[in-house]
């Protein structure tokens, strides 16, 4: 059964809804240098933006498959622009740099999550087939985001100084209020969906539920009594942080975003500290976007007709390569040159947040993927506001932006070898499901 119409409108709030989180975690970077000199700061203080932006994901992403539970994806996703957007415009009037943190970094974050959360579940409600191409579609406004937000950002800064920047980017993000809207007009916004299990998944339930069975004659010879924990741990799908396979994904996917996202996090400044123009420094991050949509394309066609279990090498292959262009960062400096470098970054890298994100589903299933995938993001993002601020210090003390982009690279090879490790895993899971 083809989507209704609601559906595709929910696709497109998804894609702008991953735009905005690509403006925070990319284009925030074109404030730096603005704020570094009006409140006489350095790399290591102005990176707590971002790395609280990563802190309050992280915390969005723990309490919103909670607050899902009882709440519609429409109320969350609208009240989360609503006051992301009041936040940023509260920034504009700032005195201390803590004030800009906690509004564009902390409270933007927790409420970019809960958008995310709510408008990627209901995508996957909708579309029950080729998921890696709706994905791919969906991650397509983290391409567009870098493309279009940094340049957008920096000649805002440059028109209207970065408070009135402020101003008209709260504008942007208030925008999302009608994607939360548009909720309300599937079909499926109020329907349980029946879950989409993999073979892994198969064999985890079985063993779940054979916990369950011993738990509840334990507790039958205990009065029958259900305690208030168990029925919690139910109720939040908490029995996903004793699986190891959550915690191999999360080491693969934030070693992955400590290159692709937190290293690249620092272009745009370095760009302006070789003599690059603003609007040029900018415009590499665009470069990043622009390698990325057609990288999508790619992704969509090789990773849907790819078998599941060769998913992974290629993704491994993939990863480790793309710390070549990384690594040949450290000795250029001409603008072109640095333009094709970072397009092919894109190319290389731009579809793999999109294939982690229907490995997910495949491990977990459609019923897990909201508490998955917020539950992976809570261990993964506080990782990320320590590796944002971390990469900021080292900066200061190595006393040049390249030193970004070799830490970048070796994260990459960490990240390959992590998906490997997954890989096997779910070998082994799969023969378990076979033998039974």
């Amino acid at each position: 059964m083809a989507p209704a119409n609601g559906a595709w409108l929910v696709l497109l709030s998804a894609v702008y809804v991953s735009g905005l989180w690509a403006a925070a975690t990319r284009c925030y970077s074109t404030f730096y240098q603005s704020l570094m000199f009006e409140f006489d700061l350095k790399y290591g203080d102005v990176s707590w933006i971002n790395g609280l932006f990563q802190g309050g994901y992280g915390l969005g992403n723990l309490l919103f498959p909670i607050i899902y539970k009882y709440v519609t994806f429409r109320i969350g996703v609208m009240t989360s622009a609503i006051v992301s957007s009041t936040a940023i415009f509260v920034s504009s009037f700032a005195v201390t740099i803590w004030q800009i943190h906690v509004c564009c970094g902390l409270v933007t974050g927790f409420c970019i999550a809960g958008s995310i959360i709510g408008l990627y579940g209901e995508v996957t409600r909708c579309f029950k087939k080729n998921r890696e191409i709706v994905y791919q579609v969906v991650c397509t406004g983290t391409s567009l985001g870098g493309f279009i937000f940094c340049p957008l950002f920096q000649l805002l800064i440059n028109v209207y100084h970065w408070r009135g920047a402020l101003w008209i980017i709260s504008g942007i993000y208030l925008q999302l209020a009608a994607g939360g809207a548009i909720l309300g007009l599937t079909s499926t916004s109020t329907e349980k969906s029946n879950p989409h299990q993999s073979a892994v998944t198969e064999v985890i339930e079985q063993e779940l539920n054979h916990d369950i069975a011993t738990k509840e004659i334990k507790n039958e010879t205990q009065g029958g009594k259900t305690t208030l924990i168990s029925h919690l741990y139910d109720k939040w799908d908490l029995k996903l942080f004793l699986r190891a396979d959550l915690y191999l994904y999360v080491l693969g996917w934030f070693t992955f975003s400590l290159s692709f996202y937190l290293a690249l996090l620092f272009m745009i400044p370095y760009g302006s500290k070789i003599g690059l123009t603003d609007i040029q420094a900018s415009s590499l991050a665009s470069a990043v976007g622009f390698g990325e949509l057609g990288s999508r394309v790619f992704y969509s066609v090789v990773m849907k007709k790819c078998p599941h279990t060769y998913r992974y090498v290629f993704l491994s292959i993939i990863v480790a390569t793309t710390s070549i262009p990384f690594f040949s960062l450290v000795a250029l400096k001409s603008y072109p040159v640095l333009l094709t470098i970072f397009v092919v970054v894109g190319v290389m890298g731009g579809g793999v947040d999109a294939v982690y994100n229907n490995l997910l589903i495949d491990i977990f299933g459609v019923s897990m993927y909201p508490s998955a995938y917020g539950y992976a993001n809570v261990i993964s993002y506080p990782m990320g506001m320590l590796g944002t601020v971390t990469l900021g210090h080292v900066i200061d003390l190595y006393g040049s932006e390249t030193i970004a982009f070799i830490i970048g690279g070796c994260s990459l090879l960490l990240s390959s070898g992590f998906v490997l490790i997954m890989n096997q895993r779910i070998k082994k899971l799969q023969l378990l499901n076979t033998a039974e």
